[in-house]
C-alpha cells in the first residue's frame, strides 16, 4: 500500500502535479465558487474594479460605444447600471489594447 503511494506521488510528481499546485487549484476553484454572481453594476462598482475616479470613466470609458451598449436606466436622470460580465470584457480591451 505504502509502495504505491509512493509510486502515484513520483507519477504525479514526474507529470507537475504538486501538493502546491493542487492547493493553488483548489483555493481558485473556492475563491471562483465562492463570488456572488452580479448581474449589474453601477458607477461606484466599476469605480473599485477600476480604481479610476468618476471623471476618468466618465471622460474615456463610460462614453465609448462598446460600454454605451451596455448601459440602461429606467428613466432620464435615473441611475445607470451596466451589464457586467460584458462590460468587464469591454473595458479590458479598452485598457489593454487602445491604452500605452
Amino acid at each position: 500500500m505504502q509502495a504505491e503511494s509512493a509510486v502515484i506521488q513520483t507519477l504525479f510528481e514526474m507529470s507537475g502535479i504538486t501538493p502546491e499546485k493542487v492547493n493553488q487549484q483548489l483555493n481558485e476553484l473556492v475563491n471562483t465558487a465562492a463570488q456572488p454572481i452580479i448581474l449589474f453594476w453601477d458607477i461606484n462598482d466599476i469605480m473599485r474594479a477600476t480604481t479610476f475616479n468618476r471623471k476618468t470613466l466618465e471622460d474615456h470609458i463610460l462614453n465609448d460605444p462598446r460600454i454605451k451598449r451596455y448601459e440602461r436606466k429606467r428613466e432620464k436622470g435615473g441611475k445607470r447600471i451596466w451589464l457586467k460580465g460584458p462590460t468587464a470584457k469591454a473595458l479590458e480591451e479598452i485598457i489593454m489594447n487602445e491604452w500605452l
